[in-house]
């Protein structure tokens, strides 16, 4: 990357920059090439490790670079001649089970097609047969019932006997629709006895899932290393309490074949295993390993410049520079505000800032051409409001699904109570609580929303909290108000004496906090000891006689 004047981003480039960030915003089939070419890997190794003979889960929030991840793997394989499918879950979002099942199957299969070979001509024509026979199979149940009653009936004679079968009810397409009979001819007296029981279409799926298995390993058998890969993205959007059975299928008919399995979602949308008598799915650490794909804001300064360096490879055509194209502080909000390594958040964040950096500089007159482009804070603040209610309602009704009105509420009652305790700009939460109660899994849901960032675990700084974890949270920068921002946020990342000045006890957040609120309230009232923790006398943050800096010199 060229350094100097040429880093800056110029008026008459900004059409072209637009453009390549649009298209930079998602991976697909289409862009897989070229983001192949550009890739910044978040972690060292984290592409090789991916590749290997393996079931992996690959967990993170919306936007942290899963499918790109997937997509750049994918694609190194198949240079390597390494047999590879890939099933997008999006397009079956709203199935149900065994259907989403059957849709994974076809969409596998027809992925794994067998190329035919001059020398073994006959073995792989016979292949491709079989493969062609269980997608028509697939097919068929895909349309059926899900559940069929049949009816058996038994005839026997003196001498030779009989059996006719045909179904009732729901009929699976061929067989028993019309009533279909087989007989061999009685030459004395028959007796006869019927039964009916009914069929569950997973039934038939259990009778096809060894032929299914035979098929996978006859197609590993013909690849140069024995060995193929299976991606299986967006996960999520298979039902919630239908994803370890179909991780359990899937696991069951690539047992022992050489396919590994490669599951990508959003982690909190995530449920590879369910315990009972018997388990059903895939456990993490047993059965599938685990492989996160998430930096929070723990990790600033890796978060940072994986972002930079990524933006840095969407914008070398134009020689530009995320360090020219932002001002300092500015490159911190963009952090903060995608609340670590969230390359699809700040991609399009970018571009959004950018709109209102352009109308900052037209409202002046200096929107010429030739005259360099800078990102402000103030834009990427205002750039983060207009981009929240996308967030809140968009996001949340798809990542959330049925416990989206829970969430959201619990939304609500956060940003109440950040405004309540001041306008802060963090909440703590008890370990226990996040860990072990409903609503700390919907703060869980809210940190895969981005609407929370996780920055890392701490004690608060009273004697009444003194052993008890709590999880440090900032809000997203789009509920901070402006005087906080002009105020300044604690530089956290910079060393422990910022961190500390996080560490307030009446930050900490629970349902009940209003109770809490009342309590503090009556006891200054009435002059009596505060002896619940999160009622405690609020402590100063911030020397204000020190914070005259300009309003972009502070983060």
């Amino acid at each position: 990357m060229e350094c100097g004047p040429m880093a800056q981003l110029h008026v008459e480039q900004v059409g072209g920059v637009r453009k390549a960030l649009a298209e930079a915003a998602r991976t697909d089939e289409s862009s897989a090439e070229r983001v192949a070419k550009r890739f910044i890997e978040l972690r060292p190794g984290m592409t090789d490790k991916l590749g290997a003979r393996r079931h992996h889960l690959l967990t993170g929030r919306r936007g942290t670079g899963k499918s790109t991840l997937l997509h750049v793997v994918r694609k190194r394989l198949v240079d390597d001649g390494v047999a590879v499918a890939a099933v997008d879950m999006e397009r079956f979002k709203g199935r149900e089970f065994p259907d989403v099942l059957i849709e994974i199957l076809i969409a596998l299969l027809g992925e794994v097609r067998p190329r035919i070979r001059p020398k073994h001509l006959v073995a792989d024509l016979r292949l491709r047969a079989q493969v062609a026979a269980l997608r028509r199979e697939l097919k068929q149940a895909l349309n059926d019932p899900q559940s069929v009653k049949l009816r058996v009936e038994r005839k026997a004679s003196s001498g030779k006997s009989a059996v006719v079968s045909s179904a009732a009810g729901g009929s699976y397409k061929g067989v028993g629709a019309k009533g279909d009979a087989s007989a061999s001819k009685s030459t004395s007296s028959v007796t006869s006895a019927e039964a009916e029981y009914e069929e569950l279409k997973i039934e038939r799926l259990q009778e096809l899932a060894p032929r299914i298995a035979d098929v996978l390993t006859a197609l590993v058998q013909r690849s140069s290393d024995q060995h193929a890969i299976v991606f299986v993205d967006d996960y999520y959007f298979v039902r919630l309490e239908d994803q370890p059975q179909v991780l359990a299928y899937l696991h069951q008919v690539c047992k022992g074949t050489g396919v590994w399995l490669k599951i990508g979602g959003v982690g909190t949308r995530l449920r590879p295993y369910s315990e009972g008598n018997p388990p059903v799915g895939m456990q993490p650490t047993q059965d599938i390993d685990r492989l996160a794909l998430d930096v929070t804001l723990d990790d600033f300064a890796t978060a940072q410049r994986f972002l930079e360096d990524m933006l840095d490879g969407v914008l070398s055509d134009f020689k530009v520079t995320s360090a020219a194209l932002f001002s300092e502080t500015a490159r911190n909000r963009m952090v903060l505000a995608c609340g670590g390594a969230v390359a699809r958040d700040y991609i399009t964040l970018t571009d959004a800032a950018l709109d209102e950096a352009v109308e900052r500089m037209s409202k002046a007159g200096s929107y010429t051409n030739g005259t360099a482009v800078n990102i402000q804070s103030a834009d990427v603040h205002r750039a983060v409001r207009k981009r929240l209610n996308t967030k809140e309602e968009e996001e949340l009704s798809i990542d959330a699904g049925s416990d989206a009105p829970a969430i959201s509420a619990r939304w609500r009652d956060i940003c109440e109570f950040t405004r309540e305790s001041g306008d802060i700009a963090f909440i703590l939460v008890k370990q226990s609580d996040l860990d072990g109660t409903p609503w700390g899994k919907e703060i869980q849901q809210l940190e895969s929303l981005r609407l929370l960032h996780r920055i890392k675990d701490t004690v608060p700084n009273t004697p009444n909290w003194r052993g008890i974890k709590t999880m440090a949270f900032m809000v997203d920068l789009a509920q901070v108000a402006d005087q906080r921002l002009r105020t300044g946020i604690p530089e956290f990342w910079k060393g422990t004496a910022e961190f500390d000045k996080l560490r307030r006890a009446e930050w900490v957040y629970s349902p009940d906090w209003k109770n809490h609120q009342s309590k503090h309230i009556s006891a200054q009232k009435d002059g009596k000891p505060i002896t619940d923790p999160a009622a405690v006398e609020p402590e100063p943050l911030f020397d204000l006689d020190a914070l005259t800096a300009e309003p972009d010199a502070a983060v």
